[in-house]
């Protein structure tokens, strides 16, 4: 979305704190919290439906989607602290810090589970992983329904994560 010459006036006497929100909408942080928000919701629901088959289950498929979850959401926090022109090599610079620190995070996070949950049920725990990592498929939907509850006009929300 372009700014329009007769809006230049207006948006450069403003500092950055005092930015019209709705005008200025391509300025505010994305809502990419509610993928992490959502991948918890798919861990607990996994729980609750893997509870017949016993404590073990139910323990693995939460390490599983925690595995995913929890790295998912450092990632968030780092890489999208940023915005603007001015601070693109703080913006570059955050994603490959939080995109390392997410394979960190997931390999350690397995290496507990590991370690800590015995005896795990690989199949709950893969499969818990798996199906909250899919939740980042449906991130351009998530992330549109903060704004207006519709993608743009290019079938996208403008946004990849």
């Amino acid at each position: 979305m372009a700014m329009h010459s007769d809006d230049w006036p207006e948006f450069a006497k403003r500092s950055s704190a005092c930015v019209n929100q709705h005008r200025y909408h391509w300025l505010q942080r994305p809502p990419v919290y509610r993928v992490v928000v959502a991948q918890l919701l798919v861990c607990v629901l996994l729980s609750l439906v893997l509870f017949p088959f016993g404590f073990k289950v139910v323990l693995s498929s939460i390490s599983g989607g925690l595995c995913c979850a929890l790295p998912n959401a450092y990632f968030v926090w780092r890489a999208f602290r940023f915005r603007g022109a001015r601070q693109a090599r703080q913006i570059v610079s955050s994603f490959y810090h939080g995109a390392a620190g997410k394979l960190l995070l997931t390999v350690a996070g397995f290496v507990v589970v590991f370690t800590v949950v015995k005896p795990a049920a690989p199949l709950a725990l893969f499969g818990s992983f798996i199906a909250v990592q899919a939740v980042s498929w449906f991130t351009p939907w998530l992330v549109a329904q903060g704004r207006d509850g519709r993608l743009d006009e290019k079938g996208g929300s403008g946004l990849t994560v």
